[in-house]
């Protein structure tokens, strides 16, 4: 049964690769004999990488995807990456053949980043470089007895003087039992581990196995990286060897819809290369241009869990930036990608109360009435209102005071002051209550001008101010009269009318 896995070290035809001499030997003078033999109890996998330099390449190299045949021979040669394999980092050291010299070198690590990153590539040129055995298991097919058997074979090589980089991707696959298999063997040094995840590995991997790895984050490529990266492949012998050009806005079409993925831009480029290469008169270097990225290219947008939040936080800071542009793309490409509409309807309610506030008042009334049209028309038609209260966000004043003093007050509660409700405020709901004197005392401002000067906050904190207006919008116009409003109320000896007072229960209530 073939079960996937990849050994390095040997040739389909089980034959020593080319360039070892006859002792057994490579030219880094590591032993290798017996590397080409078979290992007991594991099958051998269709595919073979080789970890030993002087592999021949394969007879039908140009069969394999663009992306396969650019992938890099040395870690000198990746791009986009240059902090995580600077010299003397962890990775930099797991790549370095181990002698008795050697400084301890970290014997697991996480790799973490999005697609198309460089992670298998990484983890391929660890072993490659530091001469190591390498054995590959996907978590998405890999089950607990090819996980097993991978680490039966690492241990029989390691007593025949071997070392082996075990590389398992999509390990968040794994559950935490089937990960927990692996801790004796990261534990003791019995591989040198090596992960990959798309997901934070907080939430995704085990404790016990996340304390024994050190975690690089892989960083999504930028457009400069991707322009390397294409034009490598367009000139080298092994991409497509300069048999086409690019003109500047397919190449521009091009990176920018991969979305920082260098495996996406590499297979887009190929199949545009090859609608191009089909329709160019024979004789002469085909032109991809942008109608042939256009035709090729993926437009449905890849969604992870990480885009979900990430765009949704860009979608709500956009809004806070006061940038209308910005904030429509964030809500199309959430809403293109299949988001729930009702999500983004959620956050513009927010945003419209959080970060527009008192400053335009009316804001929320829009944006309340946009998450109403999503419920009530459903999708697209409930695009455009929901644009139109994202973009009324955008370019209302804005200001954080109402959720300012919500917190203060919040903050002040669950720090102990927790006042009694005044005597004057209480609501008279029975004959015991009013007996007590619940409600006497109070005054309807509205019966004296607007303003009475009493109490409202419960002692000790009487002169507490939680809403601080800014000078923003309506708030602007708010600020002065809350001034003058709290100067009176600190100034005035007592209420403007003892004699008012409240004796309805309505009236103590309202």
């Amino acid at each position: 049964m073939d079960l996937g896995l990849q050994f390095s070290g040997m040739n389909p035809a089980g034959m020593n690769p080319a360039g070892m001499n006859p002792a057994g030997t490579n030219p880094a003078g590591m032993d290798t004999a017996g590397m080409n033999a078979p290992i007991a109890g594991m099958p051998v996998a269709g595919r073979v990488t080789a970890a030993v330099p002087g592999t021949p390449a394969s007879d039908n190299v140009m069969l394999r995807p663009l992306a396969d045949r650019m992938r890099p021979k040395r870690l000198d040669d990746v791009i986009g990456q240059d902090q995580v394999l600077a010299p003397g980092a962890p990775l930099r050291l797991m790549a370095s053949p181990t002698t008795s010299q050697s400084v301890v070198v970290p014997g697991a690590a996480l790799l973490y980043g999005p697609p198309g990153t460089g992670k298998t590539t990484i983890a391929h040129l660890i072993a490659e470089e530091s001469h190591r055995r390498f054995i590959e298991l996907s978590a998405v097919n890999a089950r607990v007895e090819e996980l097993r058997s991978s680490l039966s074979a690492a241990e029989r090589l390691k007593r025949r003087g071997e070392e082996t980089v075990l590389f398992i991707d999509e390990i968040h696959r794994y559950s935490r039992e089937e990960q927990d298999i692996l801790l004796p063997a990261v534990e003791k040094r019995l591989v040198t581990f090596v992960a990959a995840t798309t997901e934070a590995p907080s939430s995704t991997l085990a404790p016990a196995l996340l304390s024994r790895c050190i975690i690089v984050h892989l960083h999504q490529l930028g457009v400069d990286g991707l322009n390397r990266i294409v034009d490598r492949a367009v000139a080298s012998p092994d991409g497509l060897g300069g048999s086409v050009t690019l003109d500047p806005e397919a190449r521009k079409l091009l990176v920018l819809s991969s979305g920082g993925d260098a495996r996406h831009a590499l297979t887009t480029l190929e199949a545009a290369a090859s609608r191009a290469a089909s329709q160019a008169t024979p004789g002469q270097v085909a032109v991809v241009t942008s109608d042939d990225v256009r035709s090729v290219i993926d437009n449905i947008p890849s969604y992870s869990v990480d885009d979900h939040y990430d765009m949704a936080s860009a979608l709500v800071k956009s809004m806070r930036g006061s940038n209308p542009d910005a904030a429509v793309y964030w809500a199309t490409r959430m809403l293109d990608a299949g988001e729930d509409p009702m999500f983004i309807a959620r956050r513009v309610v927010v945003s419209a109360a959080q970060d527009v506030g008192l400053a335009q008042p009316q804001v929320l009334q829009t944006a309340v009435a946009a998450a109403q049209a999503v419920e009530m028309v459903g999708m697209p038609d409930a695009r455009v209102p929901l644009m139109e209260a994202i973009i009324q966000i955008a370019v209302s004043p804005k200001s954080d005071a109402v959720l300012n003093a919500a917190k203060a007050a919040q903050k002040d509660i669950k720090d102990g002051k927790l006042g009694i409700v005044p005597l004057h405020l209480r609501n008279p709901t029975d004959a015991d209550h009013r007996a007590a004197g619940n409600g006497m005392g109070y005054i309807n401002p509205l019966e004296h001008g607007g303003f009475v000067a009493q109490q409202y906050m419960p002692m000790g904190i009487e002169d507490t101010e939680y809403y601080r207006p800014r000078n923003s919008g309506v708030e602007a116009k708010i600020g002065p009269w809350l001034a003058q409003y709290r100067a009176a109320m600190r100034n005035a000896s007592g209420p403007a009318d003892e004699g008012e007072t409240c004796t309805s229960e309505a009236d103590a209530v309202n």
